[in-house]
């Protein structure tokens, strides 16, 4: 016989086709009508996740909220899911998705005294590979979701072990019979389902999903009076109000009494539906994409800074509960209305400018230690100005660094209208002069006065590290000059001895070059608007013609070339591409002993019911960086993808990496990047062209992105991670200061290591390491911690760690954490019980 558990849940976005204030409002009014409810019907239970609505609930309303905690314990209302909000399950970086846990766990256990086990994503389009791993490392044992339905990807069961490169493993559960919730005239029809196609699943305990949805609601009047009067109508079928802890503490003992090959197990990613939400909203994409980074690298910046110089704790909880929020599964992918996108821009501004803020704050506390002096000057003339560069990754930074400061607190008079000969130095950490190149600063006012000045540098610098340099004016000084294979040997050309770069006028593509042979396949680098009609999600149904977007309306043109830099440690090429009514500029630029093709993109986008695709002819199959880890792919429609990508092809290898975009596609031997879509805004249906003008084409206007290509695909990821988070360069006062000019507090290895977070603990007391394993390969890590070598415990492969770092007077210890994330200990279950008391 088939127990049906049943599960009262109401599915609630916070932001779709409503705005913040809204949604979270509106998680009052349907928490207080389910409590009323559960007066008037004893055997309701409910289900609810996403602590963002118990903390809005605790604030404004602390009456519902003390009901919530006494249902709570009577064991009827049920917490599951541990996130703050349900995220997009395939575009958020790794440690976004562990600090969802973090902070939603934390919050359920202190506010609720509650720890699910139960991970909760029944509406997120989509689910990455690497989600097991990440749900060990929160301590998730078990996992609901929806999508993709059976007809996207088949399944033997709608119960299954879900496993992850690392062996990690968690029970999974996808809806088998609607969605997970139901009209108000459809709980016996949903009932009549369940009953009907029990038998096929093999399944004693079989979960119901009901209750109103999307705007809130659950479990109505009706609902409850129909599954009495169906139970009544059907005695040998039982059904129990129910949670999903209970449901998967049934299955679990099913399982113990049958086969252990009685559930199939499933390898791999989820996926794949509503693939618009992949490329839809590029502008909120785009700043969400640098918010994260920002606030990512900024943690790690402040952590380890702080930990060094005993610095004063900055509060991170306003902007990571920010940037969790708006990555929500309507928000990120791009299925809201205009006017919440406008809200929602507006406060990851504030994330970005609190973790700029909490950066510098760290930054200044290591400055004022360090000996920064400069050389004094001669007689009245401008002292040096020191800039301390910081390297906010584990692991050496090689590279360019582009460098500006004023020479002096007013123009150098006797250069007036001969800017070029300032003579101008660049001392390194050593006081020696460095090779430089200079270039044109940001600004183009005064053009004709000696004053401001903007140079690109190579530097060394240490893991998690910095190195001071001075830049000044000094009379007579003559930069060294070095050995260098960049040039710009003629219009539309340049290369760096590894790579060249070639554009015509009128071309379709632009060729580039390596060494070894060609990067990309003729010809080249190119981009088409192709023909995409869907709304938001794309095609609802999975239509063929929304899985393969191929129908190319324009064929972008070079309209013009123009080589802007040419110097020994770079050159810089400027090719504008028009299409339709659009236009791409790319500044593509080459530097010394550098590796990697880097590109500055803007894109000036007017189309309707279309989208910009980057065209990379080369590679059919691909592995791609996702959320948890990296998933293998061949050509199969529009899909999701990380920071990264590795394609291969018949010619060989290249890699690709950019700090914006998500959305990628292989057709004919070529790896397709979507830019932007002009598709509108919240739309569920098709819209021509020439459709309702009057209704806003989402991105009209100006993006701005950067990416590379390389043929190093083995240090692909490092590259992408420096993309994303290069040094950062901050001109600080001059003094003396127990800090040598060059030096590291910590670094990592092996170099198969991902540094996820390393950041105060919650309690203040300690610093938390979390690490990713990503080569395939158990290893020990090792981390040197302030001049300190730490052995960590072994790591398995692809499996995420955390560590606790704690200071004594005999030097630093480290503590494995129980999965990985750092979460207040269990006694905070007291406050939960002073609250029911009250």
């Amino acid at each position: 016989m088939t127990t049906f558990h049943l599960i009262g849940n109401a599915h609630l976005d916070p932001v779709w086709l409503w705005d913040w204030r809204e949604g979270l409002n509106e998680g009052i009014t349907t928490c207080r009508a389910v409590l009323d409810l559960m007066e008037e019907f004893p055997e309701l239970t409910f289900s609810r996740g996403e602590a963002a609505i118990y903390e809005h609930i605790e604030r404004y309303d602390p009456k519902t909220f003390r009901r919530i905690l006494r249902r709570v314990q009577e064991g009827r209302w049920e917490v599951v899911g541990g996130t703050y909000v349900q995220p997009d399950t395939n575009l958020p970086a790794t440690e976004l998705l562990l600090r969802h846990f973090e902070e939603g766990l934390s919050y359920f256990e202190r506010a609720l005294g509650q720890r699910p086990t139960v991970a909760w994503a029944p509406d997120s389009f989509g689910h990455s590979a690497g989600w097991p791993e990440i749900y060990k490392a929160a301590g998730m044992k078990s996992f609901v979701f929806s999508r993709p339905s059976q007809a996207q990807r088949p399944l033997p069961k709608p119960a299954f072990w879900w496993e992850g490169r690392s062996g990690a493993r968690v029970l999974a559960y996808r809806i088998p019979v609607g969605w997970y919730g139901c009209e108000r005239d459809e709980m016996k029809r949903r009932l009549d389902g369940y009953l009907a196609e029990a038998h096929t699943w093999g399944l004693e305990n079989v979960a119901v999903f009901y209750g109103l949805g999307n705007h809130g609601g659950g479990p109505s009047r009706r609902h409850l009076l129909d599954i009495r009067a169906w139970a009544a109508a059907h005695p040998d079928a039982p059904l129990i109000h129910s949670s999903l802890h209970r449901f998967f503490a049934a299955l679990r003992q099913e399982i113990g009494r049958r086969s252990p090959r009685f559930l199939p197990v499933h390898r791999g990613e989820l996926n794949f539906c509503l693939r618009g939400c992949y490329a839809s909203v590029a502008r909120f994409k785009f700043a969400y994409r640098k918010t994260e980074s920002k606030l990512i690298s900024a943690d790690r910046t402040s952590g380890i800074i702080r930990a060094a110089t005993g610095a004063a704790a900055s509060d991170s909880s306003p902007a990571w509960k920010a940037v969790l929020f708006n990555s929500f599964h309507d928000i990120l992918p791009g299925s809201s209305i205009e006017r919440a996108y406008d809200d929602q821009l507006a406060w990851l501004g504030t994330a970005w400018h609190d973790s700029q803020q909490r950066e510098l704050q760290a930054l200044n506390a290591l400055a004022a230690r360090i000996d920064t002096s400069v050389n004094r000057p001669q007689g009245d003339e401008p002292a040096g100005v020191p800039i301390l560069v910081w390297n906010p990754h584990p692991v050496p930074y090689r590279g360019h660094v582009e460098l500006e400061a004023s020479l002096d607190y007013r123009p150098i008079g006797r250069y007036q209208d001969r800017v070029s000969e300032l003579p101008v130095r660049i001392l390194g950490s050593s006081r020696k002069p460095l090779p430089f190149q200079r270039v044109a600063t940001e600004s183009k006012a005064f053009a004709n006065l000696a004053w401001r000045q903007r140079a690109v540098a190579r530097l060394e610098i240490p893991p998690l590290g910095w190195t001071v340099v001075e830049m000044g004016y000094e009379e007579g000084f003559r930069p060294p000059r070095i050995a260098s294979a960049v040039a710009a040997p003629k219009r539309g050309v340049i290369t760096n001895g590894l790579y060249t770069i070639h554009a015509r006028k009128g071309a379709r593509g632009i060729g580039i070059t390596h060494k070894a042979g060609p990067l990309l396949a003729s010809p080249g680098l190119m981009a088409v608007t192709v023909e995409d009609c869907y709304g938001s999600w794309g095609g609802m149904n999975e239509e063929p013609d929304s899985l393969d977007l191929s129908n190319v309306l324009h064929s972008w043109k070079i309209s013009d070339v123009r080589t802007v830099e040419a110097g020994p440690e770079r050159a810089m090429l400027w090719v504008r591409l028009r299409g339709g009514h659009s236009r791409l500029d790319l500044c593509m630029s080459l530097s010394r002993e550098r590796d990697a093709v880097d590109v500055a993109a803007r894109v000036l986008w007017d189309q309707q019911a279309s989208r910009l695709k980057l065209v990379m002819p080369g590679g059919d199959r691909a592995e791609f960086e996702v959320p948890g880890g990296t998933v293998k792919r061949g050509p199969c429609g529009e899909v999701p993808g990380g920071r990264w990508v590795r394609a291969h092809g018949r010619h060989g290898s290249f890699g690709f990496a950019s700090d914006a975009l998500y959305c990628f596609d292989m057709k004919e031997d070529a790896l397709r990047v979507t830019v932007t879509r002009a598709s509108r805004y919240a739309s569920d249906a098709p819209s021509p062209a020439n459709a309702e003008p009057w209704r806003p084409t989402v991105d009209a206007g100006e993006l701005r992105f950067r990416f590379l290509l390389t043929r190093d695909v083995r240090n692909l990821p490092r590259l992408a991670a420096e993309l994303e988070q290069p040094p950062v360069t901050l001109l600080c006062a001059s003094h003396s200061g127990a800090l040598a000019r060059r030096g590291s507090l910590a670094s990592l290895s092996p170099a198969s290591l991902k540094l996820l977070a390393l950041t105060s603990s919650a309690d203040g007391k300690a610093w938390i390491l979390r690490l990713q394993e990503t080569s395939g390969r158990a290893v020990t890590p090792h981390c040197t911690w302030l001049g300190q070598r730490l052995r960590l415990s072994p790591l398995a492969p692809y499996a995420i760690g955390a560590w606790r770092l704690t200071s004594s007077r005999r030097g630093w210890t480290s503590t494995s954490l129980l999965g990985g994330l750092d979460l207040v200990p269990p006694r905070a279950r007291r406050r939960a019980h002073r609250l029911i008391s009250s």
